[in-house]
């Protein structure tokens, strides 16, 4: 930004500090947030789907290992009949034996074993059951079997009026059928489904065609309808989301045993993201730490940053100096024409009045009237003295160096003081100088010395644009809660190309050694400094107006920490 005096306008400290760091890790946090957020949206259903996916394999894997265990109890089933015949296998001793080497070999996983002829009567039959004389030719079961050969079927209540599962193979004894029937185990039956690498966060369980639990579930008990709206059958393997006892849960299903079973495995929805939740901690770690080395190094980088500031400000502020001094001592230099003309008269009145002083002494000692007009002229002397001496302490306080001092200013009597003291300087070169000023004027928050500095750098630059004469117009009046002044000359105006670089430092459009390019630089900088603005409007062979707007001492508040 343009101006020889910026510094007196820009933040310091605490409060420059506290903005850039507050700057600096909004930029760098609103990317990162974004991408973290990003990052959570898509590596999260990324997870969450490859959570589904290892729990659909699980299923499927537990399936498989649910239809090998009916296979192979199936198996040993059918080897029995086939390694024995129907007569041995019908003796109750060796059917005891039998069972034991069943359970031994299978883990005990049958309760009975029954063998049944082709009019559905107990040929043999040993368990915990009195089933010897029951006959199942009218049973579901049995009509399966006649007609597969080979039946698991679903759980049913049968005689025992206890829910129980059979597996019966049928074999062939001299062109007659008999079946080997077998009730599973269903404690073990159920460890087996709801066990295995599933998990114990896991609810597995089988249901029906109808519905109907086919092993015990947490909740519940075998027989009863399943919370389960759709039946369709479908390949392979499926997941919903669903609500259970009001919380969400993922259910995963597929159809086993001839599709006459379907193997529902539901997991809370929070267990099933845990993994997806893990991996966003981990990430949102690395966040944290990368977050935290972010706002050590902003702060550091920061501090460094603000003491360069501060080095700079102050080589600033020492060439700010230079600078105004520099131009008040160019004012001053063309100022002297018109002060010296300012000087000029009243010495001039001091001369005639001490010519006038003796000639009356002369007369003293022939009339002693001429005392009055003796003591006249002394008192018109002295004010001429006090006039010179104001001049010359205006000039001495114009150019020292000093601090600047914000305070009420009436810039009144400041304008036409400074217009009283340069018009003579515009007569010499024809030019009049008009000055208009509103009535009730408030006060502005300036630098009184500063202020005359100013206006009368603007006032020398109209002259210097009007070598021909003209007329310098300065307003000043209130509006928008501010004070404006404006200096408009008739002179030859500004190019267009040189409007916008009127305020830099050394521009000028002047002749070598006519000019320094630090008068409006310099101006500029003071009117910032206490709070206002400055700027120009010109126009070729038609003169430049130069506006300045100024806070009134009312907003003093909004200043005091500049």
């Amino acid at each position: 930004m343009p101006g020889a005096r910026l510094s007196g306008f820009v933040l310091r400290g605490p409060a420059l500090r506290w903005r850039i760091i507050i700057v600096l890790l909004v930029a760098a946090f609103l990317p990162l947030a974004i991408a973290a957020f990003g990052a959570w949206i898509v590596f999260g259903n990324l997870l969450e789907q490859k959570a589904l996916e290892q729990m659909r394999t699980e299923v499927q894997s537990h399936a498989r290992a649910i239809e090998a265990n009916l296979a192979e109890r199936v198996h040993l089933l059918q080897i029995l009949v086939v390694s024995r015949t129907k007569k041995d296998i019908s003796d109750p001793v060796r059917l005891r034996l039998y069972l034991e080497e069943l359970n031994h070999s299978s883990g005990e996983s049958f309760v009975d074993l029954g063998v049944i002829d082709e009019k559905g009567r107990h040929l043999a039959y040993v368990g915990p059951y009195d089933l010897q004389d029951r006959n199942y030719l009218e049973t579901d079961w049995f009509k399966e079997v006649m007609s597969r050969g080979v039946y698991i079927s679903d759980v049913f209540l049968g005689f025992r009026r206890v829910p129980h599962c059979i597996i019966a193979v049928k074999a062939e004894d001299s062109g007659r059928p008999w079946i080997l029937r077998a009730t599973i185990n269903s404690d073990q039956f159920d460890a087996l489904v709801t066990s295995g690498d599933l998990g114990d966060n896991s609810d597995a369980y089988l249901v029906n065609r109808q519905g109907l639990y086919q092993t015990r579930p947490r909740v519940g008990a075998l027989l009863e309808k399943a919370p389960i709206d759709s039946l369709t059958f479908h390949r392979g393997v499926r997941d919903s989301r669903v609500m259970v006892a009001d919380s969400v849960k993922i259910r995963v299903t597929t159809w086993i045993n001839d599709d006459r079973w379907m193997l529902v495995v539901e997991r809370g929805l929070a267990a099933v993201q845990a993994p997806v939740n893990e991996a966003i901690a981990k990430g949102a770690l690395v966040v944290a730490m990368a977050v935290g080395l972010l706002v050590v190094t902003t702060f550091l980088a920061t501090w460094h940053l603000i003491g360069q500031i501060d080095r700079a400000n102050a080589q600033r502020e020492k060439m700010t100096q230079a600078f105004m001094r520099s131009a008040k001592l160019a004012s001053i230099g063309e100022l002297a024409t018109g002060l010296a003309h300012e000087i000029n008269n009243p010495l001039a009145i001091i001369n005639a009045e001490q010519t006038n002083i003796s000639d009356l002494v002369a007369e003293l000692n022939e009339n002693p009237a001429p005392g009055e007009q003796i003591l006249q002229s002394v008192e018109r002397a002295k004010k001429q003295i006090q006039r010179c001496a104001n001049i010359t302490r205006k000039m001495l306080q114009f150019g020292r160096q000093r601090e600047t001092s914000l305070e009420p200013t009436d810039i009144v009597p400041r304008l036409e003081e400074i217009v009283n003291l340069l018009r003579r300087q515009a007569a010499i070169r024809n030019v009049e100088i008009k000055i208009e000023i509103d009535n009730d004027l408030p006060p502005a928050l300036a630098d009184p010395v500063e202020f005359e500095q100013v206006i009368v750098n603007l006032i020398n630059n109209a002259l210097d644009a009007m070598h021909d004469g003209g007329e310098i117009t300065i307003r000043a009046f209130s509006g928008d809660n501010q004070i404006h002044l404006e200096i408009k000359d008739t002179g030859s105006g500004i190019a267009p190309e040189n409007l916008e670089r009127i305020f830099e430092p050394f521009f000028t459009t002047k002749p070598v050694g006519k000019g320094t390019g630090l008068g409006l630089s310099v101006c500029y900088g003071i009117v910032h400094s206490w709070g206002g603005r400055i700027r120009a409007e010109s126009a070729l062979n038609t003169g430049t107006t130069m506006h300045i707007a100024l806070p009134p001492v009312t907003d003093k508040r909004k200043f005091k920490d500049r």
